[in-house]
This record gives C-alpha cells, sequence and structure tokens, in this order.
C-alpha cells in the first residue's frame, strides 16, 4: 500500500512538472522572440503561403518548397515544439489543456454527453509546430476503398482508392512486417509506419478471439480492410514521427520559411474572388504577408472555417450577424462530422497487465526508452484495431461502419489526477463509477461510430478573431447513432465470452452508470443511456469545408481543393472530407496533402503554360486536374 501511494505521488508531481515544463517552453518561444529579430528576417511576400503546420500544412510545405524553386511560408499560430519529451508516446495525454493545445471544447449538447461537466466534449487540438499529430495516438491507418469510391461517385473526380492509394504510399516508408508488399506499401516515403515496440498480452487475446468469431486477422491497410489488427503506428525507434520530423527537423528546404506564434486573421481577396495574402497577429502585432501563386488554408476542421468566414466566405447571413462584409456566401463551417466512442473502463480483468503506473515510473522503463526505443514509454494508448460491418450496414455495397480501440487502461487507472480532467467527465460520474475502480484491472474496448448520420457546424461567436468558435457537434441528434455504437458493445460482449479473454477474467463493468440506474444493467435500454452518458470524441471530426461539385449545394471547395468561385486560394485538410473515412483520419489527412501539393503545383503550371515535373501518379493528376476544369471553379 505505502508502494502505491508512493507511485501515485510520484506520477501526480510528475503531472504537475510536465505542465510546468509546457509553460515555459512555450515562455520561451515570447522571451526568445524578444530577443531576436526574427520576424524582421521575413519577407513581404512569397509563392506560397500556407495557414496551420499540422499534418496537412507540414507535407504541402516540405513538398511545395522541395524544389528549392518556390519560396514557401508557413504560418503557425503554436510553439515550435523542439523538446525530445513531446515525441514520447506515453505522455501525449499529458499535452492536451496545455498551451500545446487550443483546449477548444463543445457547446452543451441535449443528446449525449450527460456524464461529462455540462455536457460539453473536451476537444484537443495541437497549437504547435506539428498541430494534432503532436497529440494524436499515432495509429496509422488509411479506411477502406469504399470510403473513397464514395468521394468520387459524389463528383470528385481522381478521388476512388485506385486514385488516393499512390498519394497514400507516396508519403509511408513502412518499416514493419507488411513492408515487402509493394501493392499497398512503399519504403520510400518521408513518413515513418511500423508496428509497436511494446504491447501487453491483451493484444493476442483480442485478436485470437476475432478469429474464434470468424473474423480475420490482417493487414488494414492492405487488400482485406475489415477485421482485427495490431495497431499500425507513425514511430522510429519507439518514439513518435510525425510530418514535422520530416519536413522540418531533419531536411528543411532552403525555401521553407516556419513562422511559429502566427495567428491568421483572415485571407486577403481582391475583385471579390482572388486571394493574394494573409493577415496575421504575432504577438499583438498585426502583418500582412502576400503570396505569388497560392493561399492554402491548412488550419484544421475548426481553425479553416473560422479563418474563412472572418475574411467574408462563408453562410451570408451569419456573416451579417456578425457585421463581416460578404464576399462569398458559400456553406463554411457546415457538414461537421466526428467519430464518436464510449466504453472507457467497460472491462474488468482477474489478472494485472505490464502497463500500470509502478511500471511506466519505473527507472528501467525510463533506460529502456531512451537506450534501445522500447518498454512502455513507447506505448501510444491504443494497441490493437478491429474494423467491421454491424447487421445495420451492407457488407457487400458499403463501408464498415464500426471501429472497436483496444487501451490496455483506463481512465481510473491514473486516480483522477490528468485523464477524467482531460476528458471532461463530471464529479458524479467519477466519484460513482470511476474513482472505485482505481487499484482494479481495467481495459477499454471502446467501440467508435465511423460514419454517423449526426451533422454539426462550426459558427463564429462574434468577428474577433481572438475569440473561440462555436462548436456545435450535435452528437447522437440521429437514433441510428446510437443503435451503431449499441451493436458495437454487443459485440464487445461476445468477445469478452471467448476463451482468450476468459483467461484473463474478462467480464463487464457491472456497476451500473450515474443517471442510468434505472434500467436494468444489460438491457438495450441501459446501454443506450450508457451511450448518451459517455459519449467521447475520438478527435477525428472533419468536413467543415467539404469537397464537391457546383452542383452540391453543400461543397465549399472542388475537387482539386480551390474554394468554389475564388482563384488561388486551397482548401488542404481534414474539412474537405465529403465523409469520414473508417479509420483514425491522420493517414488520411496526409494523403490529402500528398495530393493537394500536386493539384496546386498543376493549377499554377497550367495556367502560366509550363511543363509539369514528372512524379508518382503525375499523369493521372493531369488527367483528373482537366476533367474537372480547374481554373476559375
Amino acid at each position: 500500500m505505502a508502494f502505491n501511494w508512493c507511485i501515485f505521488s510520484l506520477y501526480t508531481w510528475a503531472v504537475s512538472v510536465f505542465g510546468v515544463f509546457v509553460y515555459f517552453c512555450h515562455l520561451n518561444s515570447y522571451l526568445t522572440h524578444l530577443v531576436c529579430t526574427e520576424h524582421d528576417t521575413l519577407k513581404n511576400v512569397y509563392d506560397y503561403v500556407i495557414v496551420g503546420a499540422g499534418s496537412a500544412g507540414v507535407i504541402m510545405a516540405g513538398r511545395l518548397s522541395e524544389s528549392q524553386k518556390d519560396s514557401v511560408l508557413l504560418l503557425e499560430a503554436g510553439i515550435e515544439s523542439m523538446s525530445p519529451l513531446f515525441n514520447i508516446p506515453i505522455v501525449t495525454p499529458l499535452l492536451q489543456r496545455t498551451d500545446l493545445d487550443w483546449q477548444y471544447h463543445s457547446e452543451p449538447q441535449t443528446n449525449a454527453c450527460f456524464g461529462l461537466e455540462n455536457n460539453v466534449s473536451h476537444w484537443p487540438m495541437g497549437k504547435v509546430v506539428g498541430g494534432t499529430s503532436k497529440l494524436n495516438t499515432i495509429v496509422y491507418l488509411r479506411g477502406h476503398a469504399r470510403d473513397y469510391n464514395s468521394w468520387a461517385e459524389r463528383g470528385n473526380v481522381g478521388w476512388a482508392f485506385e486514385n488516393v492509394l499512390p498519394y497514400f504510399k507516396k508519403s509511408e516508408n513502412h518499416l514493419g512486417r507488411f513492408k515487402n508488399n509493394v501493392v499497398y506499401h512503399s519504403q520510400s516515403g518521408p513518413i515513418f509506419v511500423n508496428g509497436l515496440s511494446w504491447t501487453t498480452p491483451l493484444v493476442n487475446a483480442f485478436l485470437a478471439a476475432g478469429r474464434i468469431l470468424g473474423y480475420s486477422v490482417t493487414d488494414l491497410n492492405g487488400h482485406q480492410q475489415t477485421g482485427f489488427m495490431e495497431a499500425q503506428v507513425n514511430s522510429l525507434h519507439g518514439s513518435r514521427w510525425s510530418p514535422e520530423d520530416s519536413f522540418i527537423k531533419h531536411y528543411p528546404s532552403p525555401t521553407l520559411t516556419v513562422a511559429s506564434n502566427s495567428v491568421v486573421e483572415k485571407v486577403l481577396i481582391k475583385d471579390g474572388y482572388e486571394a493574394y495574402g494573409v493577415q496575421y497577429r504575432k504577438f499583438g502585432k498585426k502583418y500582412k504577408v502576400r503570396a505569388k501563386k497560392a493561399v492554402i488554408m491548412s488550419a484544421g476542421v475548426v481553425g479553416t472555417p473560422k479563418i474563412l468566414m472572418l475574411s467574408g466566405i462563408g453562410p451570408e447571413k451569419h456573416l451579417r450577424s456578425h457585421g463581416i462584409p460578404v464576399i462569398l456566401n458559400l456553406p463554411v463551417g457546415k457538414h461537421l462530422q466526428d467519430h464518436v466512442t464510449t466504453g472507457l473502463d467497460l472491462v474488468l480483468l482477474n489478472r494485472s497487465l505490464p502497463l500500470s503506473l509502478g511500471a511506466v515510473a519505473s527507472p528501467v522503463s525510463f533506460f529502456k526508452y531512451f537506450l534501445f526505443g522500447q518498454g512502455p514509454w513507447t506505448f501510444p494508448g491504443c494497441e490493437a484495431l478491429a474494423v467491421v460491418h454491424t447487421n445495420l450496414s451492407d457488407g457487400e455495397t458499403e463501408p464498415p461502419d464500426l471501429q472497436l480501440m483496444v487501451l490496455p487502461t483506463g481512465i481510473s487507472s491514473d486516480g483522477g489526477v490528468h485523464l477524467r480532467k482531460a476528458l471532461g467527465i463530471s464529479d458524479k460520474l467519477w466519484n460513482e463509477y470511476f474513482s472505485p475502480l482505481y487499484g482494479q484491472h481495467v481495459a477499454s474496448l471502446m467501440p467508435v461510430l465511423l460514419h454517423p448520420k449526426s451533422m454539426g457546424e462550426i459558427l463564429l461567436r462574434s468577428s474577433n478573431p481572438e475569440e473561440p468558435p462555436l462548436i456545435q457537434p450535435n452528437y447522437l441528434t440521429h437514433p441510428r447513432d446510437v443503435e451503431t455504437l449499441y451493436h458495437g458493445i454487443e459485440l464487445v460482449k461476445k468477445l469478452l465470452r471467448t476463451k482468450p479473454m476468459q483467461e484473463f477474467g474478462a467480464r463487464l463493468n457491472d456497476k451500473p452508470l450515474p443517471g442510468c440506474e434505472s434500467f436494468p444493467f444489460d438491457s438495450k435500454k441501459y446501454w443506450e443511456c450508457y451511450i448518451r452518458h459517455l459519449t467521447l470524441t475520438s478527435y477525428h471530426p472533419a468536413g467543415t469545408c467539404k469537397m464537391g461539385p457546383k452542383s452540391d449545394f453543400g461543397a465549399v471547395v472542388n475537387s482539386n481543393l480551390m474554394v468554389h468561385n475564388t482563384h488561388r486560394l486551397f482548401v488542404v485538410d481534414a474539412s474537405v472530407m465529403p465523409s469520414l473515412p473508417s479509420a483514425n483520419i491522420n493517414a488520411a489527412v496526409m494523403m490529402i496533402a500528398e495530393k493537394g501539393a500536386e493539384m496546386v503545383q498543376m493549377h499554377w503550371n497550367m495556367l502560366h503554360g509550363k511543363s509539369t515535373r514528372r512524379s508518382l501518379g503525375w499523369k493521372s493528376v493531369v488527367e483528373e486536374y482537366q476533367a474537372s476544369r480547374m481554373c476559375l471553379s
């Protein structure tokens, strides 16, 4: 007992120290600005100006500057994270609710999130060079071919799976056990994809349970895109690896300039359609910079629509309500979708797993990580996945509708020091449901709703760029979403009954969730109540600048990622997705950026009669470009 108390105290101290460390990193960035003259070295004009240094923005910047012929300015609101501590996978949750996080939150939900503080969902997003790829679980999962085929079927020429596969491969440097499958994988890209360096025995039990139920255990990034899989991750030698590591830290182009702590307020537009630069704020001062060839918005599913609306591009009525002059009436901010999950600490075990506060705090784990890139510090959170069809979806014609994520731990495992605060769990739910689990052996098999029917929106609170936007996801407003998650819990129950899981003594946590006590435990009504109380984001929002043809009145950009009825203004990030992929979205975001970089270059070259360089899939890009007649869309 005394040992456990010491470990808990050490963890509490470490969390506090880490928070202070992040704060001083942010303070150091400001002090460096005061001492140095970084901004004086910036030019007034660049060939390309890119807004947002997340996965998409960094890849765009790297690709557009790799020829060293074009000057590129990459503007990022957050700091540049140089500390290797930020690349330790297991510290990922500790970065949430710090200065490296925008700390967004949703509006109070009327149909979901009843077990969260004020019915509000916390939305962590990276406010740092590297973006949310510095905060995520580094899972690399592409999605199903039908996801992308459906994009093409909606009029987005060149976005079918056969068209986008070369761009998944272009960014990938696969070091895992599937590296020899050259049809679906590549070893020549800048972004490392690997197997996990360390796992718990729960992985093998989960995969074996899947086999018993008749599912394939396979490479979900290969030909068979449904089934069970040990997680593939973006890592190298046990450390997090993101596009920032490739294009900025290790192999920067001399024509690429990264300006951190630079908050873009609006796009500069002339003649009602042509983007020619941006206005941004840096430590209280405002600046303008021009772009000769293009302005590219990669500020993410929240930041991009906010900036476009502040620039006068968005729903006319909404902009006028805030006194913003309307340049273009487009449905910016609409069509918001997110992967919703539930099931934290749902599974109890009768034996311990090697992921505990004691194991993490051990000096052995410290040395294993820093000397060999192994041990529990390499663990990113999710160690296995399943992507399946429920009987609500057609396995022959539709993409899968359910994902399972396996976490060999729960939020009770840290005793309420940080994880419950990061998620916004209410005091009542914590005190009555999660807190009593502290010290017990728990795991989380979490069903994820892959294709929500519920849609939300991003709105402005005012015309003040310093105010955060209003996020209204409208979680679980469509009953089909609850039904799909209920089928996910039923699948979890089937898995727990298999012999491999029974060897761990796996069983459901049968303590009634506060707020659902009036329903018999394990009844459908109970689980529907449970889902509406413990409603959690999977951190995969998308769709707020939807891609589609002009005939699609919900579309903001065309299939070449140019904003409709504009010139030289592109959006390249998760906000362009017409629908969510059946996967964690970072792999798809990187693919969009790889394809987007070629499209942006193609646009300029074709307008000016220049020949295009040869590259992977370049002929198909030309054909797609001409087919969609990109110019003034």
